[in-house]
């Protein structure tokens, strides 16, 4: 298969002959089964070939290229002044060789480096998990977000049976940012949620959970940021389906625009949560709680539209994609940049961008067609009134019917 790319027979020797020609074909098959063309296939195996010469000038060769020996390459490119890789012309090099290992890992070839997750070091911090996932059903990207609060307080503090409020509340002084209240109340919340773990198991001393200060948060203190429909339609005509890219992305900001889906529950969106024949999808969000929703139906033209044209062949559950090899599942944050692409291309100057942006104005734009603040909240699956109560703010005769009426005066 190597010749397929290489004319050259004393390429296709040089190669075979480093530490990674035995599994050279084999990852060519492996590029090419998720959907890399023939130019970038034959292009990471040149630089896996230089990437396995570097291995042997180095004494690495006698084993399979693996994470260690990826590291030391990035470290030999960066510490040890390598210019060209400072200025771009070597970075190829490590991305290629970073895809190999991927490949040798998933092969069975080199054992994979299992992820940090604070577990090995903390035992504590994995029953933590497991309680949480059995008790409140927490999902697994929450637990990584506890991960560093939780792990830093079990290092500086040490073991539960020597904790007491007052540390546990300059402990949390410390670590809180007093520029960022959002990240200061997550780190109280996961405080909280490991304190009465161990307060449930006994290990620490009951009530100690209200040593974390509450952080203040005015829930109502700003404007909710959106732009008129006249420009939320703009951003989506300006998507040309014709492409892959296009396709994809305006049946990602139909979504949005058309139902306030979070970038979550876009990114997240699986085929057995598109029920066609009621004309409806699922959406699980934050919750977990699975709600039924209208499909609107150019939002479910745009769907097939791209499923059809724009959507790589790829036995995957969900529906959206990357439109580049390896085809995977998008990330949330590719929700997100297909609405920045949008403003970029319309040049709206907008108020924040992100996927937000446009469930924010979906809301507001059903507040001033008439819609009540309860429908609102039940189709924005908001779990308490007080978060809808914020759109209220952009109509000023709204407020009038949401506020309470200023006593009156009676006479003397």
């Amino acid at each position: 298969m190597l010749t397929t790319y290489f004319k050259s027979q004393s390429t296709v020797a040089r190669y075979r002959s480093g530490s990674a020609g035995p599994f050279l074909d084999r990852f060519i098959s492996w590029l090419s089964d998720r959907g890399y063309q023939w130019t970038s296939i034959r292009h990471h195996v040149q630089e896996v070939a230089r990437f396995a010469t570097w291995c042997d000038a180095f004494g690495l060769g006698s084993e399979p290229p693996n994470q260690e020996s990826l590291a030391k390459l990035l470290a030999h490119l960066t510490e040890q002044g390598c210019e060209r890789y400072a200025c771009g012309l070597y970075r190829h090099i490590y991305q290629s060789a970073r895809v190999f290992v991927r490949f040798l890992e998933e092969i069975g070839a080199v054992r994979p480096v299992a992820k940090n997750d604070g577990a090995d070091t903390f035992p504590l911090f994995a029953e933590f998990c497991d309680w949480m996932r059995a008790h409140r059903g927490t999902r697994n990207i929450t637990l990584t977000n506890y991960r560093m609060p939780v792990t830093t307080l079990l290092r500086t503090l040490g073991a539960p049976d020597l904790y007491s409020a007052p540390a546990l509340r300059a402990h949390f002084l410390q670590q809180i940012n007093p520029l960022h209240s959002e990240k200061s109340k997550n780190l109280a919340t996961a405080l909280r949620m490991f304190l009465r773990f161990l307060v449930a198991r006994g290990e620490c001393t009951p009530g100690l959970e209200f040593a974390i200060p509450t952080v203040a948060r005015w829930r109502l203190s700003t404007l909710p940021k959106y732009i008129q429909p006249d420009q939320v339609e703009t951003l989506i005509a300006s998507c040309d389906a014709s492409t892959s890219l296009g396709a994809r992305d305006r049946a990602i900001l139909l979504l949005i625009s058309r139902l306030g889906l979070r970038a979550g529950d876009v990114s997240g969106l699986q085929f057995r949560h598109l029920l066609w024949s009621k004309g409806t999808l699922k959406v699980a969000g934050k919750n977990r709680h699975e709600v039924e929703l209208p499909m609107p139906q150019e939002v479910g033209d745009a769907i097939l539209h791209y499923l059809k044209n724009g959507r790589p062949a790829l036995n995957s559950d969900f529906v959206f994609v990357t439109t580049t090899a390896p085809f995977v599942p998008i990330m949330r944050q590719v929700v997100g940049r297909a609405v920045v692409r949008a403003l970029r291309r319309t040049g709206i100057d907008a108020p924040s961008r992100g996927a937000h942006l446009l469930r924010h104005s979906v809301a507001t734009a059903m507040l001033r067609d008439g819609m009540s603040l309860p429908a609102i909240g039940a189709l924005l699956r908001h779990s308490s009134v007080e978060t809808t109560m914020v759109y209220a703010k952009v109509d000023v005769n709204l407020l009038k019917e949401v506020v309470q009426q200023w006593p009156g005066v009676r006479p003397c």
